[in-house]
């Protein structure tokens, strides 16, 4: 699958890189709200100008991430993300239709204050793949996009548990494909706002 082969490549770069002494691994259930572009309902409804009361809503965003550090300010990180919501059709969002989403990213985090610090920084960046799912979408529309994502987040260290605040700018190109003669691309620049606990285990300090 083309999520899976990204995100799997971008976390071997990293595994392959130190030594295994000075790795640290870190699990991290996450919850968060992920905020699509509106013009995203060209991708659903086929529709190629602008049209009222068509948008895919804000939803709920329930994923992991797993990291492997490698110092105390790099590593790298993969994480997915399920996103239940909806797409409103018509003026004044009449008609709604049930609509899932799923995005993995494959990110280099830099810590700006390292996490062993009881307030930590980062920034990261890397790639991102967005599948879209549910009846809301036309089966002409390509179901996976792959693109970039950049985030930005502070950790609280408490102990053997870290509380971690995030938000990640996902961009891509959502693509419509209709008849022969009909197709179209949507700029899209979601964002995807999380809280998760990290949990450490294995490899060095």
């Amino acid at each position: 699958m083309k999520v899976v082969a990204v995100v799997v490549a971008v976390a071997l770069a990293g595994l392959v890189a130190p030594r295994a002494e000075s790795q640290r691994f870190r699990f991290s259930p996450q919850i968060g709200l992920y905020v699509p572009t509106e013009r995203l309902y060209q991708i659903a409804s086929g529709q190629t100008g602008a049209a009222d009361g068509f948008k895919l809503e804000a939803g709920p965003s329930f994923g992991a991430r797993l990291g492997v550090w490698f110092g105390r300010r790099f590593g790298v990180e993969v994480s997915g993300n399920y996103v239940p919501t909806t797409f409103q059709f018509g003026n004044g969002g009449t008609t709604k239709q049930d609509a899932k989403l799923f995005t993995g990213t494959g990110q280099a985090v830099l810590f700006l204050i390292p996490p062993t610090s009881f307030f930590s920084l980062f920034l990261s960046g890397g790639v991102a793949a967005i599948s879209r799912g549910g009846v809301a979408f036309t089966k002409e529309s390509k179901s996976t996009s792959v693109g970039g994502v950049l985030g930005a987040g502070a950790g609280i260290n408490l102990g053997p548990i870290a509380l971690t605040f995030g938000a990640d700018l996902l961009t891509y190109k959502a693509e419509y494909q209709g008849t022969q003669t009909v197709s179209s691309k949507a700029s899209q620049k979601d964002i995807n706002i999380k809280v998760g606990f990290g949990i450490p285990f294995g490899g060095g300090r």
